[in-house]
């Protein structure tokens, strides 16, 4: 294969820090052969120097869900649009969200813990009861 630079394309180059092996990769190795993430090497590093920390970056089910139900009482016209700050209603994206919502319920079922399921469960039967509220199929 020839050089990809003569040929004006594009270089590939392998960033990952273990090598096949599960040996860190010399070019990625912090100070003193440390592992760039590891405490030693962050020891020197200001706040601002690093990236988002694990937590920041982790995404766990109960944020998940929260995301679609915040955007469902958006959609709904229960909170005010974060973009807008008016209260906004679209009942088709509103009945779209829970659909999502209820997809996920489904597909989930039998491998949540009893907490994300009674989160999901209440979040949805909320959005079911605002929903038909605002479609007037019940009053509350």
């Amino acid at each position: 294969m020839a050089n990809s630079e003569d040929e004006g394309g594009f270089t590939i180059s392998d960033k990952r820090h273990f090598t096949s092996e599960g040996e860190v990769r010399e070019e990625t190795a912090g100070p003193a052969g440390k592992e760039p993430n590891s405490p030693a090497a962050d020891a020197g590093a200001s706040p601002q120097d690093k990236g988002p920390s694990d937590a920041e970056e982790r995404i766990d089910f109960p944020s998940y869900v929260l995301t679609y139900y915040t955007q469902g009482l958006v959609l709904l016209g229960e909170v005010p649009n974060p973009y807008t700050n008016k209260k906004e209603e679209n009942l088709d994206a509103a009945r779209h969200t829970i659909d999502i919502l209820t997809l996920l319920q489904e597909k989930t079922r039998g491998n949540l813990d009893r907490e994300e399921q009674q989160l999901l469960d209440s979040v949805l039967y909320e959005l079911r009861m605002k929903f038909m509220a605002k479609t007037d199929l019940i009053k509350l």
